[in-house]
């Protein structure tokens, strides 16, 4: 079945009155959309099922040979954040320029995803690696200098090479969907989006993840070939159309190439606004783990109950995430993420105000997850609202890196003003002022957009008298 038309295929469509759809030079018929959405969710599902893998039982593996504390949040956590701050900018910028038969988004994945797949399946073979190593003599004279025993070095080794490479995969895939899905569905796409990343976190947790310390080694091959294999295979069935020529020729000066990027991105007052504005949601979450470590405790809740307390909560949100979509793409991005901030921020007030015991607190967790869900979507199709479709991913790691700058901070900030109070209830408020300063700055950048508009209107109906009185 053809799901991309030809021009001869849209007038014959057009004919019989089956609705159209477009993205650049795509056009997708009512069947087209099924299958695109399909293999994009399909994708999307097996990424977050090897997503998963890594920081779920990465520890578990660093911990059962020796690795301390803080290598392991090294490991895990940090390595990972100076990777991306570093990488995410380059890959972006490049992917945007990129132009091939291929599209500019498909190339950076299927030639890395072999990568991925290897050092995912090496990563559970560093004790046999290490082994393997000090049986060198050249090698166990270099391994000797090093102040980390050889095998959280191996560790360490493989997976920064499995974040390397899985890094332009994560990057690409989600500039990958404005690319191909029609803007008008975004919001609805999203929505299913949500429902299929937390399905595959559910099949994950609930098929895998006990079985990991008697298997590990099979769960990480299995997982590594499984992604590789649907991971090509999306990027086969989902085509890219034709994009214009980079305004910009990249050229071989990469100094130039740091220029153009840090100009572009940092050099207007509206891109730090809305930078901000996409920020704001990051910082909000940075009070999240003294929810689940803490709060809880205050409350009453023990770890069994808050697990079926968050169950109910990704029930409910997975039966209204579709609605939410469909509202998102009737409102549009901007009035659904400023409403939903202002609406997040009243319930984070109230909750803290009126909580007093644990039920009314489960009762508000559960309210405060269902509020943050419209602005949680309205978020992903605003930043493709006000960044440049040419450059999305270029902007879009502005973004993150704007983001990851402040949350090294504000980290810090949050942990102590709970050192301060010593009472987690304050989180609530921690949530509530970043929430209700990224609707501010989402107002902002919507009343510029506004005027900008207004403006070129106003210019184009003054050129067009001109030339009518002529």
């Amino acid at each position: 079945m053809k799901w991309i038309l030809s021009s001869d295929d849209i007038t014959k469509v057009s004919m019989k009155t089956e609705p159209v759809f477009t993205v650049g030079t795509l056009v997708y018929n009512r069947a087209g959309l099924v299958m695109l959405f399909g293999w994009l969710l399909w994708g999307d599902f097996v990424f977050t099922m090897m997503a998963n893998t890594m920081p779920s039982i990465l520890p578990l593996l660093l911990k059962e040979h020796g690795a301390t504390n803080l290598q392991i949040a090294f490991i895990t956590s940090t390595l990972g954040m100076l990777l991306n701050m570093v990488m995410n900018p380059i890959i972006s910028y490049r992917s945007d320029r990129y132009r091939s038969r291929w599209g500019r988004r498909r190339p950076f994945i299927i030639w890395t995803t072999p990568f991925v797949v290897f050092f995912l399946m090496a990563v559970p073979f560093s004790p046999e690696i290490s082994a393997y190593m000090l049986h060198s003599s050249i090698l166990s004279a270099l391994l000797r200098y090093s102040p980390i025993s050889p095998l959280i070095l191996v560790f360490g080794i493989l997976t920064v090479g499995f974040q390397v490479f899985n890094l332009f995969v994560s990057s690409v895939y989600y500039y990958l969907i404005p690319d191909v899905v029609p803007q008008p569905l975004l919001g609805r796409f999203y929505g299913l989006f949500r429902i299929f990343g937390a399905a595959a976190g559910l099949v994950f947790n609930y098929f895998l993840y006990g079985i990991a310390e008697q298997h590990m080694k099979e769960l990480f091959a299995g997982i590594a070939v499984f992604y590789g294999v649907m991971i090509i295979l999306v990027c086969l069935r989902v085509k890219e159309g034709e994009y214009p020529q980079p305004k910009q020729n990249i050229g071989s000066n990469r100094l130039n190439g740091v220029y153009t990027y840090a100009r572009e991105c940092f050099g207007s007052v509206y891109f730090w606004w809305v930078f901000l504005a996409y920020s704001c949601t990051v910082w909000a979450s940075l009070a999240n783990s003294f929810i689940v470590f803490f709060y809880r405790d205050e409350i009453g809740f023990t770890l069994n109950s808050y697990g079926k307390l968050l169950a109910v909560g990704n029930v409910l949100i997975s039966v209204i995430v579709y609605p939410v979509g469909m509202l998102l793409d009737k409102w549009g991005s901007h009035k659904s993420l400023i409403a939903g901030q202002i609406i997040g921020t009243a319930v984070c007030i109230l909750a803290f105000l009126t909580i007093c015991g644990k039920w009314s607190a489960g009762l508000w967790m559960i309210a405060f997850w269902l509020s943050m869900t419209l602005p949680g979507m309205a978020i992903m199709k605003w930043t493709v609202d006000v960044f440049p479709r040419d450059r999305y991913g270029q902007f879009g790691s502005a973004g993150a890196m704007f983001s990851s700058c402040g949350a090294v901070l504000l980290s810090l900030l949050c942990g102590k003003i709970m050192d301060r109070f010593g009472i987690y209830r304050f989180f609530w408020l921690w949530i509530a002022f970043f929430t209700l300063l990224g609707a501010i700055a989402a107002f902002v950048v919507y009343r510029k957009q506004t005027t900008n508009a207004l403006v070129n209107n106003i210019q184009l109906e003054t050129i067009s008298s001109l030339e009518n009185q002529r």
